[in-house]
């Protein structure tokens, strides 16, 4: 792990342009939002889920709390290992900020993000293993399907791979740590009480700079043009982060900790062995990895790493 820790911290100097260039990379879902709650099915999974869905300005803690109530969910028994409800909330409810009780507050916005991360992970899983399962293949010798060849070359082209290189797709292929994905979205959005949280579902505080793509944020000076992105849904904005850190050239780094991780635990990734890679994530720098950190473990949030959804048949689908 020294050695790693060496390696890391050799990198670690980024230049402003590195740091905007990799928090404006991502690439959004598009993602219907209708007004009603509804059971529906996950398509990344095949399992039934209950989706809540609002438009903007029409969900709030009230209304967050009526589709709760028809859900077993207990942060203490997903944290003894118990697990998680396939409860999808379209949007960060708008007044989230009246929530005074901090604790309570927390509990909110680990609800709201927990799912939908690990619904996120679950659908890179199959991919990992639909890949893994091709690249043993080929490197057996066997011949591949036309449909198998194609979904490979698809697969490295969205991965920004050149070709079909098993080594690179492997370590770009894979889930993101809970925990980091956790601290990332209360560092970037203040446990969703962020104005970009609140209007846009920008929960990791990814830039563009196409006008009229975003939220101009209030700080902004006149001679800088960025927004912070703005997505349709919770799991838009989950789905883009993910993409971003799989994909873009600034967190090979973490890319390279986290396949070391896997090898090194039995195939379990430590978020906080990660943190130090993602000094390139924030202008903050080392300032920033120390937050996460502190966030880490602070609200322990490594309980959650192996946290799994609930298979189909516990699936709670009343509406």
């Amino acid at each position: 792990m020294q050695l790693l820790k060496s390696s890391l911290k050799s990198n670690r100097i980024a230049t402003l342009a590195v740091i905007l260039l990799a928090t404006a990379y991502v690439v959004p879902e598009l993602i219907g939002s209708k007004l009603n709650q509804q059971t529906a099915t996950d398509t990344s999974s095949g399992n039934t889920a209950t989706k809540i869905k609002a438009r903007q300005g029409q969900f709030d803690l009230a209304s967050f709390d009526a589709a709760l109530s028809e859900v077993s969910f207990q942060l203490d028994d997903i944290r003894d290992g118990g697990p998680v409800p396939r409860f999808y909330v379209d949007r960060i409810p708008a007044d989230i900020p009246d929530l005074n009780d901090v604790e309570e507050r927390k509990k909110t916005f680990i609800k709201l993000v927990l799912p939908q991360v690990l619904r996120v992970n679950e659908g890179i899983e199959v991919q990992r293993e639909r890949l893994t399962g091709l690249l043993e293949k080929k490197a057996a010798g066997a011949t591949l399907s036309e449909n198998d060849r194609k979904w490979l070359q698809q697969i490295a082209v969205r991965y920004r791979e050149d070709t079909v290189d098993p080594k690179a797709l492997m370590e770009k292929v894979d889930k993101i740590p809970v925990s980091i994905a956790l601290a990332q979205a209360v560092e970037e959005s203040g446990w969703g009480t962020s104005r970009f949280a609140r209007e846009g579902n920008a929960l990791f505080g990814q830039r563009v700079w196409s006008t009229g793509e975003g939220i101009v944020p209030e700080d902004r000076s006149e001679d800088e043009t960025h927004e912070v992105r703005a997505f349709k849904s919770i799991a838009e904005s989950i789905r883009s982060y993910a993409y971003n850190l799989n994909a873009h050239p600034a967190y090979e780094d973490f890319r390279a900790a986290r396949a070391w991780s896997r090898a090194e635990s039995d195939m379990t990734i430590n978020g906080l062995q990660l943190i130090d890679t993602l000094h390139v994530y924030s202008e903050k720098g080392q300032e920033y990895v120390d937050n996460l950190r502190t966030l880490i473990e602070t609200n322990n949030f490594q309980d959650f790493e192996d946290a799994l959804l609930a298979p189909e048949q516990l699936a709670d689908n009343r509406p």
